[in-house]
This record gives C-alpha cells, sequence and structure tokens, in this order.
C-alpha cells in the first residue's frame, strides 16, 4: 500500500488551496497560520515538489498544486459523504421520503394518514420528484423509485410488481361490453415515459390487433396527469394498475376488457443499508409494504 501523507497536511492543503489563504485554513480548523504553513512545508517535503508560489500578501497554487488540489477536495468530500451515512441520526422523529410525483399523488397520499395514526411520534415529508435522490445532503431516508432496482451504491428492496390494463370512463363505452375491434377503435391516449415503450407492443400483442396512430388523440409523459384526462372522459389509457387501482374500485373508471400486462419497470424502496436500519424506516417499510399488500390481492 502507498504511504500518504498526513491528514492534517492534506486539510490544511485542501483549505487553503480553497481559498487561496493561509489564513483562512487556519480559520477553518482552529489552528494558526504558522501551524498551516508547516503542514504544508511538511506536505510539499513529502511530494518532493512545491505546491503553492508564495508572494508577499498572497500566495497561488503552482501546476502541480493545482492538479492535486482537485484529488483532495474529490477524497475529503467522498470521506463526508461516507461518514454521513452511518453518523447516527440527528432527528430521529422526522422521515423525509422521496417518490415518484404520480404515486404519491394517486396511492402513497390517499393511504398516509394511516401511518400518521400508527406513528405520531414521527413527522413525515414527501418529496415528489422524478430525480432519484442522492441521500447527500439533501435529508431524504427512502425513496420509492419506479425501476429496474439498478442503483449503484444503494440497497434497493422490491415493493410492488406494477402491471398495466386499458382503463376509461365508464360514459366512454357506454358501460357496454367491447370487442378487441371495437377497443382499438376508441380514442386512445398515450403515455411515452420510456418504460411503457415495450409495454404498449406487448399489450397490442396480446390484444391482438393494432391501435391504429389515427386512434390516438393525445400524448403525455406524467401519470398523474394521463389518470386525469381518463377521468374527464377524453379517452381510454394503458394505466398502471397503482394510479388506478381506488377509482377502478370506486366506480370512476372501469376496465372494460380483462387483459393486463406486466411493467417493464417495478417499485422499489431505495437507500443506503444504514439507513434502512433507523427505526423510523424500519416504520414506514413495515407500514407500506402492509399497505401494498392489500394492493396484490
Amino acid at each position: 500500500m502507498q504511504k500518504l501523507p498526513p491528514l492534517r497536511a492534506l486539510q490544511a492543503f485542501r483549505y487553503a488551496a480553497r481559498e487561496l489563504s493561509f489564513k483562512s485554513a487556519a480559520e477553518a480548523l482552529s489552528i494558526s497560520q504558522a501551524a498551516v504553513s508547516t503542514h504544508i512545508r511538511g506536505l510539499e517535503d513529502f511530494l518532493g515538489l512545491k505546491l503553492f508560489v508564495r508572494m508577499t500578501r498572497e500566495v497561488e497554487l503552482t501546476h502541480e498544486g493545482r492538479v492535486l488540489s482537485g484529488y483532495v477536495e474529490t477524497g475529503f468530500q467522498e470521506l463526508e459523504r461516507g461518514v454521513a451515512l452511518f453518523r447516527p441520526d440527528s432527528d430521529p422523529g422526522r422521515l423525509t421520503v422521496a417518490t415518484v410525483p404520480s404515486f404519491a399523488s394517486r396511492w402513497l397520499v390517499p393511504r398516509i394518514e394511516s401511518f400518521q395514526r400508527a406513528h405520531p411520534e414521527i413527522r413525515l415529508s414527501l418529496q415528489p420528484n422524478l430525480q432519484l435522490a442522492s441521500f447527500q445532503g439533501d435529508g431524504v431516508d427512502l425513496a420509492i423509485r419506479f425501476g429496474k432496482g439498478d442503483y449503484p451504491g444503494l440497497e434497493s428492496r422490491l415493493l410492488l410488481e406494477e402491471k398495466l390494463m386499458p382503463v376509461c370512463h365508464g360514459m366512454l363505452v357506454d358501460n357496454k361490453p367491447v370487442t378487441r375491434e371495437s377497443l382499438a377503435r376508441l380514442p386512445w391516449l398515450i403515455d411515452e415515459s420510456a418504460d411503457l415503450e415495450s409495454s404498449w407492443t406487448d399489450f397490442q400483442e396480446k390484444l391482438g390487433t393494432q391501435i391504429p396512430d389515427s386512434s390516438i388523440i393525445l400524448k403525455v409523459n406524467e401519470g398523474a396527469t394521463l389518470v386525469e384526462a381518463v377521468l374527464a372522459g377524453r379517452g381510454i389509457a394503458l394505466m398502471r394498475y397503482s394510479l388506478v387501482a381506488d377509482l377502478l374500485k370506486t366506480g370512476l373508471l372501469r376496465c372494460p376488457m380483462d387483459i393486463s400486462v406486466p411493467a417493464e419497470y417495478q417499485y422499489y424502496l431505495v437507500a443506503p443499508e444504514a439507513k434502512f436500519r433507523t427505526d423510523k424506516v424500519r416504520a414506514f417499510v413495515s407500514w407500506i409494504i402492509g399497505e401494498v399488500s392489500s394492493l396484490r390481492e
């Protein structure tokens, strides 16, 4: 293993390089400027080269100093992020969950009151977001993602295997049975999300007939928007079951034909492994798995 210089010397260099000031480095580390200078000279001796050009009232990085500064800054940031993952929870009474907006609005929010009743000691914060949480200074404890479960550096636990089915307002079909041919002729609303492209093809193959382009009257790329369009009676759509389960149960929407295809993506609970060990995340995971089991049934 290659020998490394003292950590304190690298810290002094990091702060001095960041501000081009030994004084700023001394304030950041709560030591004297003389101590900073000593640490940096020791680092230069260790490396056998100069890192700073010292002038009367200021310093500048040498070429080697600029190159090393990038590595040192990245190295310390990674160390800080790693340590933060395992640091004791600074706010065990607050739980922040990031999730896909459509899943949040159509499935999670209508059910969340039962979690809050069961765990009044936990203050819940939801962050609807299409981007994956970084878990690095963003305050997120747990994410619910719609994908393939491959999130490097994070633990993924399958939450729900999604399926897709044709759904419409009852008035669109006059609450009468439809044939495969008449289904294809209905006005269709299409979700253009990348994860639904293969499912759309699979659905038409299973249906046994092609949906003509002339039947497609609207395209969107967000699930909740598609639900609203279907509720307004604008047309029929191939929908994620989780987003319309409650609406089907109450009769606000209907599935005019008993046909479905598995979704390419599934819902996953995602977080650093250490987050899953905290009491508040364990409580939420236990609750949501129970809720999802009723949806499967």
